[in-house]
């Protein structure tokens, strides 16, 4: 018989009959012993355990018991490629990676919002929706982003013992999520766009590997990944934020929160408003099934299929992944520990929980076991409870005076009160020094007289300078070219030198006087401006979302805009004590001074620290928070969550202004951003009183360069006023030495990067100040 069709490779044979010796012979398999038969099957039913199927050896179950090792491991010697292997037959993608539910709740057993239409997720009719116009509910985690769905009211059921875990009625808010397929998409909306702000934000600048990890892990899964996007990765850090989703605290925002504050939170600050806890059981839901679940199985599936195929190109993305995937377990684990011991809740009939009786009928029918065993396992109740008291103790202060035990199954009869975590966190500012005593531990009352800090330009210098600007200008260079290498100062360069060590290891600032600017052009200064500030830093960053690198500071007298709504370096009022955002330091050039006022303030952030640490530590604790509200419309500074205080590689930090944490004047601030606590306005105005006690003023001159530690000293200025004759005019350089910089935590030292790397946006070197109309959001809350 022909084939039906010709069989591929050209002259191979084709089948003509059976007996030719050029047929295909076709041999079939032998029928298995029964024996075999039932083995096979039940190796398909368990699997192939890990060592056999990397081998690619029959996997022979161990009839003894399928949990035991199989016996192809135990009569087989393992190759040294796969010793280390177990015999398990578990695979990765049968992992649980989050919380699935909160089924052990009578409301939630009744109510299940599971499945293909969530059980009574879309309500029945005893539940009817009330006709009226749909509203948006806008919700946060205060980590930027803003969540917005549609609800809807409905007439709640009768009963009385709907309440959810923190004691609330659950119908007292009658309004549900009118929509689960659009605020599906919504969250996975919220979710992308805000993927790597939220990851950002939460990286425990403390935890320097999960940080690095986590870092790389964004550079390769980021859209704008300079490889090709790993989707892989990509998909692990959306399911370790989405995790995030169902653990974190949300809140009500907006204008609209459906009353749902008259509903309070016991475990959450007297002015929270939580969600109302019918929507909140319902995006929960929504987030655990709909976006968590295909999530879930599609990351384990894919990195199933790379272990498989143990290609060395597939690597590196398993150990992130796997890294990440560990982390995120871990967190979890976290959570559900606080979680119990909050709220003191029961975990059922624990067998070391503290009324688990071993000499029961219970114990016995559950487990086998003899008396002397049971003696044993009494004894080793009492063990495991003493550990984790312990442990819950030295891990979960804040919860001490709460559940004595997690194990304890004892049920709450009151809900755990709120506490505010500044009164009982172990927090690590405890570990930082009382008191140092450094070149920076100074006040104003510290200096005799200006040439304490005051370096003086002879005519030699000057002479020197010129020399200088005459060699750069024949070199045919760009400004932003100048550096020390082709600005040379044989004599004064010395000087310069000293004075950058005074500014990054000495008492953190120095003024240069006695530069005769007169006797240049306006674009010579600037170029002798910038020669000098290179023995200083060497490195310049822009200073504002246009990329402009000088900054001029003067009154903007020809805005109709109040002095009191823009920007303090566009007004003659004074200005609070603060840092410029990231610079290391600032050069400033006073091209001309007021008629009244306006001298530059600074003060010394170790002298602050002492002060503060001696009267009142728990300012310190506070200050040293990640959760201080720095708004900012986005671009070269991005809205974040950070703390205000920090000591890394030996240095006290102070980092702040005021306008991106409380505004200024109308300029609403980032809807869903959290403002202020009263606890964190007391430590602000703090900060400003013993600013001012140790404050130093500098007189400063036409023609003074003054340069200042941006980490190590805050700075503020006079109000001012000028006349016909005198009008105060600075120009401003950020400014960064890369061989005298100090080591910044990771928050600042990202920041840091975005001024002086980023190179979204072209330098601007405008030479001559640009009158001032209006003013952006940006500059409003910039410093």
């Amino acid at each position: 018989l022909a084939p039906k069709r010709p069989i591929r490779g050209g002259n191979k044979p084709t089948i003509r009959d059976q007996s030719s010796s050029t047929a295909i012979s076709r041999h079939r398999r032998k029928v298995y012993p029964e024996d075999k038969l039932k083995q096979t099957n039940k190796t398909r039913e368990l699997a192939s355990c890990a060592r056999c199927k990397a081998q690619r050896r029959r996997c022979k179950p161990n009839p003894e018991g399928d949990h035991l090792p199989c016996l192809t491991c135990l009569t087989t010697k393992a190759g040294p490629r796969y010793a280390s292997l177990g015999c398990i037959r578990s695979r990765i993608s049968d992992c649980q990676l989050f919380r699935t539910g909160v089924g052990f709740y009578t409301f939630y057993q009744k109510h299940p919002m599971i499945g293909s239409t969530y059980g009574d997720f879309h309500l029945q009719e005893s539940r009817m929706w009330v006709r009226g116009e749909l509203h948006i509910l806008e919700i946060t985690q205060d980590m930027g982003p803003v969540c917005r769905f549609e609800v809807r009211q409905f007439i709640p059921p009768v009963e009385p013992d709907a309440v959810d875990l923190k004691g609330r009625s659950m119908y007292h808010v009658p309004w549900a999520i009118a929509d689960a397929d659009k605020t599906t998409r919504a969250f996975n909306v919220f979710l992308d766009k805000n993927l790597v702000p939220y990851l950002r934000s939460v990286l425990n600048e403390d935890d320097e590997l999960f940080g690095e990890v986590f870092r790389s892990a964004i550079r390769i899964a980021h859209p704008n990944a300079p490889k090709p996007r790993n989707t892989l990765v990509h998909k692990t850090l959306r399911l370790w934020v989405a995790c995030r989703f169902i653990e974190g605290k949300w809140r009500c925002c907006g204008s609209d929160v459906l009353r749902a504050g008259e509903l309070k939170n016991p475990f959450r600050s007297p002015d929270w408003v939580s969600p109302p806890p019918y929507i909140d059981y319902q995006y929960a839901s929504i987030i655990m099934h709909r976006i968590l679940g295909p999530l879930s199985k599609a990351v384990l599936k894919e990195l199933q299929d790379l272990v498989d195929k143990r290609k060395p190109r597939d690597w590196y993305t398993i150990f992130l992944v796997t890294f990440i995937l560990l982390h995120n377990y871990e967190r979890g684990i976290l959570f559900q520990r606080v979680f119990w011991a909050k709220r003191r809740m029961t975990v059922g009939n624990v067998p070391f929980g503290i009324k688990f009786d071993w000499n029961t009928e219970t114990a016995r029918k559950m487990a086998e076991i003899d008396q002397e065993q049971v003696n044993f396992l009494t004894k080793l109740g009492v063990l495991v409870r003493q550990k984790g008291n312990m442990h819950s103790y030295k891990i979960y202060h804040p919860f001490s005076t709460m559940a004595p035990s997690i194990l304890d199954n004892t049920p709450s009869q009151q809900p755990s009160p709120y506490v505010p975590a500044a009164k009982n966190s172990l927090s690590r500012v405890r570990q930082w020094p009382k008191s140092i005593n450094n070149a920076l531990t100074w006040s104003g009352s510290s200096f005799q007289s200006e040439s304490d800090f005051t370096l003086e330009a002879t005519e030699s210098h000057n002479q020197e300078l010129r020399q200088a600007l005459d060699n750069f200008l024949s070199l045919g260079l760009d400004g932003r070219e100048i550096s020390p290498e082709n600005f040379l100062l044989p004599k004064l360069g010395d000087k310069l030198r000293q004075g950058a060590l005074d500014v990054h290891s000495g008492r953190g600032f120095v003024t240069l006087r006695g530069i005769d600017f007169d006797r240049y052009s306006c674009e010579d200064g600037i170029l002798i401006f910038l020669g000098i500030s290179s023995y200083f830093g060497e490195k310049r960053a822009k200073q504002d979302d246009q990329g402009n690198m000088l900054m001029h500071i003067r009154d903007a007298k020809a805005s109709s805009i109040s002095q009191g709504e823009r920007p303090t370096r566009f007004s003659n009022r004074a200005s609070t004590f603060h840092s410029d955002p990231f610079p290391n330091v600032l050069g400033l050039f006073t091209k001309s001074c007021a008629a009244k006022g306006g001298n530059h303030i600074v003060a010394s952030s170790v002298s602050i620290y002492n002060e503060i640490a001696a009267t009142r530590p728990d300012i310190l604790e506070s200050l040293a928070e990640p959760n201080w509200p720095f708004d900012s419309p986005g671009g070269l500074i991005e809205r974040e969550l950070r703390p205000i205080l920090f000591y890394h590689g030996g240095h006290i930090i102070l980092n702040y202004a005021r306008e991106p944490l409380l505004g200024l004047g109308d300029v609403p601030r980032t809807s869903g951003f959290p403002n202020l606590t009263s606890a964190q306005r007391e430590a602000l105005d703090l900060l400003e009183a013993t600013a001012q006690a140790h404050r130093l003023t500098l007189k400063n001159q036409p023609g003074d360069l003054v340069f200042v530690n941006n980490h190590g000293l805050l700075h503020s200025r006079e109000a001012f006023e000028d006349d016909g004759e005198s009008s105060r005019y600075l120009i401003r350089l950020w400014l960064k030495n890369q061989a005298l910089a100090w080591k910044l935590p990771r928050v600042l030292r990202e920041g840091n990067e975005r001024l002086f790397e980023s190179n979204e946006v072209e330098e601007q070197w405008n030479i001559m100040p640009l009158p001032r109309l209006t003013f952006t959001v940006a500059e409003r809350l910039s410093s």
